[in-house]
């Protein structure tokens, strides 16, 4: 959209916010994924109120600027308490990157991040892919905050993040597991354990003999081991006493709230025979180290168990609901809208005191979710967002070959998902009314005089025709994700649905600050010819991009490029600049062109000993499974060869009396590796555990 359009739309909308229609919103400025397609005249000409075209926009009018507000909490473009804004759940994300993010953090609208279990991780390889080191960090060593060997960083990286978090007013949530620690089995703690917990270790504080969890009985739900890993004896005070020393020390690092992982299997007061002081000696101490500054809540997981209830920890703490969450993310994939009827009854737990999400890590790394589409996650993210009161956790995806530490999606920077939490932040205190109507999720929000409406298209109805609102006067109203305008007559909304099945519909005085993000950023992997490569920018005045320092071509909205180069192995630079008033965001991503075939692997400055050891490689193309490949070894150099497409491998170490290629019996492997460009990989650089 060039700057006279914008510009016209930002006066109409300040147009609005004055007085021409019935609306007490507000103005804004907005950029649609096909800007160019909004036109200010295309606005309703029928309507209760006089007609709305360029005409009432003067000279000295298209002179005004619009304003962009700095993407903190100070600007009001963020909330203070993390239950009334939004949590950006970085699953797997290294400290460093978020920090790197945290900008377009905020400027998506996220108040919060929670961040991945930071204690001392079982198993520590060095590089892994997340599907088979994830779970590496709910199982801990000990109750501190590691210093190395941890996939996603350190206490001094974490202490870098939240003083720079402070800055935008982003708070710091960390997922803590104080139920269990490292398993042997079931029934046994992990050796290392005793390095970080010798006290837990050598007293065996742990439950036996209680069988897996289950909600079948109190004693099930709280004393029964979550798998491979025993259970804790949480009523013990040395126990509590050093789960309690864990969160002071987050604090110290400038943490500003925790998520209890599994809070469910550890008792209350209120659990009879099976009852402890676990949570009040644990919140009430933290709180008041803390000066009761933090945000606490806890993963509650369908039900609380037989014989419990929900009422037993929200004395403590906010609970994830999971129950709505699936029904409103069910109703999106099936197109059933029937399934939100009941969308207003929390049950047990009040609101603000609720989290909700579109999926968690654990639906997704269980394969419940990761067939569902971006588009279906992003309604029901939506759904949840829009509510009064309840917070929603936005969980980032990673992608097939993301590594931990890696950002595998951006998603989270997406025109719907910036706008709904915009549209979130502004309404914070205000009040609701939903409805189902015609396949149709509403949601009317209201404050003070301001008003706005989320729908979202459950059922793939299309157009908006005639629903029934009852706190939105009537008016014009700018949908902030199609640029679609929407009329409101005696009480009934009609409007044009964009692409997405979602309206933001609401008059925000400042225009949000633009976002650009690629679907390929070039981290991993290289391309022998050609590389598809779609930018998603919006909200910008201007963008731009160039590739390998040449001309910049405007573009607006998104984009598919074709990436190449004349010569056999080459890197192309991707460079985008997008504008917005005195705001100015660039980006530069390398691709990697290589026309070699790597037929063989060298891995050289190895160290190890062959009289105890012998060497093997399990190489494997990403997506598939993978492969044991022999090779040579010779004075510190290890030579395999690489089956045709295969783009990653470890190497592993079993003693050298045995033939059979066992994982049962290895003694040390390594971490995921991409295969380099030219089969050379330094062996000095490998973690062998």
């Amino acid at each position: 959209m060039n700057k006279l359009k914008k510009l016209l739309m930002f006066i109409l909308a300040a147009f609005l916010f004055v007085g021409i229609v019935a609306c007490d919103g507000e103005g804004t400025i907005d950029v649609t994924d096909e800007p160019t397609t909004v036109q200010v005249t295309e606005a309703p000409t029928q309507a209760p109120t006089d007609e709305l075209t360029t005409e009432y926009i003067s000279e000295e009018m298209t002179s005004i600027e619009p304003i962009y507000l700095e993407p903190t909490l100070d600007s009001g473009y963020l909330v203070d308490n993390p239950q009334d804004g939004l949590i950006l759940h970085a699953w797997n994300w290294s400290l460093v990157n978020i920090e790197a993010h945290l900008e377009e953090i905020a400027i998506a609208g996220f108040s919060s991040v929670q961040i991945s279990p930071l204690q001392p991780q079982k198993d520590y390889f060095g590089d892994a892919s997340w599907g088979s080191a994830w779970w590496k960090l709910y199982q801990p060593l000990g109750f501190e905050i590691a210093t190395s060997d941890h996939y996603i960083g350190t206490l001094e990286q974490l202490i870098s993040l939240t003083s720079e978090a402070d800055l935008y007013g982003i708070n710091i949530i960390v997922d803590v597991v104080a139920n269990h620690l490292a398993g042997g089995t079931s029934t046994s703690l992990n050796d290392e354990v005793e390095d970080y917990e010798f006290e837990i270790f050598s007293q065996n504080l742990i439950h036996t003999d209680n069988g897996l969890v289950s909600d079948a009985s109190i004693q099930a739900v709280t004393k029964g081991a979550l798998g491979d890993y025993p259970d804790l004896q949480t009523e013990s005070d040395i126990v509590q006493n050093a789960v309690l020393d864990l969160l002071k020390a987050y604090v110290d690092a400038g943490v500003d709230g925790f998520r209890f992982d599994a809070a469910k299997h550890i008792e209350t007061p209120n659990d009879g025979d099976y009852a402890s002081d676990f949570w009040p000696t644990i919140i009430n101490g933290i709180q008041t180290y803390a000066g009761n500054d933090l945000y606490i809540y806890g993963e509650i997981l369908n039900t609380p168990g037989n014989n419990r209830s929900y009422s037993d920890y929200t004395d403590y703490m906010a609970l994830t609901m999971n129950g709505m969450s699936d029904r409103v993310r069910n109703a999106v994939v099936l197109r059933d809208s029937s399934r939100l009827d009941n969308i207003n009854n929390y049950g047990e737990v009040p609101a603000n005191q609720t989290i909700l999400w579109a999926e968690s890590h654990d639906d997704y790394a269980a394969g419940h979710t990761d067939g569902i589409n971006d588009l279906n996650m992003t309604k029901a993210y939506v759904i949840n967002t829009s509510r009064k009161d309840a917070t929603t956790l936005y969980f980032a995806r990673p992608n097939q070959a993301s590594f931990m530490g890696d950002i595998g999606s951006y998603l989270w920077q997406s025109l719907e998902v910036a706008t709904i939490n915009r549209f979130h932040n502004y309404f914070v205190g205000g009040d609701e009314v939903v409805s189902i109507q015609n396949g149709f999720f509403l949601n009317e929000r209201t404050l003070s005089n301001q008003e706005g409406i989320v729908i979202v298209d459950v059922d793939r109805t299309g157009q908006v025709d005639a629903l029934e609102v009852s706190s939105i006067s009537d008016g014009y109203y700018l949908d902030q994700v199609s640029g679609n305008f929407f009329t409101v007559v005696n009480g009934k909304i009609s409007g044009e649905m964009g692409e997405s099945g979602i309206a933001v519909i609401y008059n925000n005085p400042h225009p949000t600050l633009p976002a650009v993000y690629v679907s390929n950023t070039g981290e991993s992997g290289s391309f022998s010819d050609t590389l598809d490569i779609s930018i998603y920018s919006h909200s910008a005045e201007q963008a731009f991009y160039s590739i390998n320092g040449g001309d910049q071509i405007a573009f607006s909205g998104n984009i598919d490029l074709v990436l190449s180069h004349p010569d056999l192995n080459a890197i192309v630079t991707l460079t985008i600049d997008v504008y917005a008033g005195d705001y100015h965001l660039s980006k530069t991503y390398e691709y990697t062109k290589s026309n070699t075939v790597i037929e063989e692997v060298i891995v050289n400055n190895l160290d190890f000993s062959t009289s105890q050891y012998r060497i093997v490689a399990w190489t494997w193309k990403t997506g598939q499974d993978g492969q044991w490949a022999m090779g040579v070894y010779e004075d510190g150099t290890f030579t395999f060869d690489l089956p045709e497409g295969n783009d990653y491998f470890l190497l592993v170490l079993f003693p050298v009396a045995t033939s059979s290629n066992n994982w049962n019996i290895k003694a040390f492997q390594t971490g995921d590796i991409p295969v380099p460009n030219d089969g050379i990989y330094d062996g000095s650089n490998i973690v062998w555990n």
